[in-house]
């Protein structure tokens, strides 16, 4: 009988796992469903940008000796020297690195608009504190932080070995004039900014492991998520009573058939 007891309760704990990293798109309130297609929608607009910013070797212009004007994207990748194709490969990888930081920013933000919501009549830091009674979520929202410091910091190092490279290559052997200052100059900008900001955020969510805080890195104006999303408690709140109910009755078989045994 406890052995059955037992195994009903950890099937729960399962459930609430499962349920505290992902709720379906048809279970979120209208506003929640707006703001997470509105992120998935920018977050591919943003990609096509950071693809611009990174391969820097492909499409900053450059100058080729050969024709005497500005390299084809054809010519970008042939005849390529050592380094050249080295840093095209760095170029790559840089990509590959803000790839996984874009997805790792999704999740989190996903995850926060799934399970929070922001309150303007409590703290902007209040996030712990009215969380409480739900540690599984504090607990994941630190880890999304943690994960969030973590590609951040790796794609601000391998982006400004990806500029440093490039502008050796570009600049020594393929420099075409204002062209190439200019488009790299606003690649720099664009990515630049987006990194401080999300330096800014992390290291504000993480600044105290007491008191973490929930910051949206998607939103225009700054977003703290300090109360746990209505709809999320009321489907757990059913999802709960359901559980009780089922283990209710689940005892009261167990119990019938011991006094069958009996």
């Amino acid at each position: 009988m406890w052995q059955t007891i037992k195994s009903w309760f950890s099937c729960g704990k399962k459930e609430d796992k499962k349920e505290e990293r992902r709720a379906s798109l048809s279970d979120m309130s209208k506003s929640d469903q707006r703001d997470l297609v509105t992120g998935v929608f920018f977050s591919i607009v943003e990609g096509v940008r950071i693809t611009m910013a990174t391969l820097l070797s492909i499409f900053v212009p450059q100058y080729c000796d050969d024709t005497g004007t500005t390299c084809t994207l054809e010519q970008n990748f042939t005849n390529l020297s050592r380094f050249n194709e080295f840093v095209i490969f760095f170029n790559f990888l840089s990509l590959a690195i803000f790839v996984k930081l874009i997805y790792t920013i999704n999740k989190r933000e996903a995850y926060l608009i799934s399970h929070l919501e922001e309150s303007r009549d409590q703290a902007y830091n209040a996030f712990s504190e009215n969380l409480k009674s739900y540690p599984r979520i504090v607990l994941r929202v630190k880890e999304h932080n943690q994960l969030l410091k973590k590609w951040t910091n790796y794609t601000l190092i391998s982006y400004t070995l990806n500029v440093v490279f490039s502008c050796v290559l570009i600049f020594n052997y393929y420099y075409d004039g204002f062209r190439s200052v200019s488009t790299m100059l606003a690649n720099l900008l664009l990515v630049s900014g987006k990194l401080h900001s999300l330096y800014t955020i992390y290291n504000e969510c993480i600044e105290n492991n007491e008191k973490p805080l929930a910051l949206s890195t998607s939103k225009i104006t700054q977003v703290s998520f300090n109360i746990i999303d209505p709809v999320y408690a009321k489907r757990k709140s059913v999802v709960k009573s359901e559980e009780g109910q089922a283990i209710i009755e689940m005892l009261k078989e167990e119990e019938k058939k011991e006094d069958t045994c009996k």
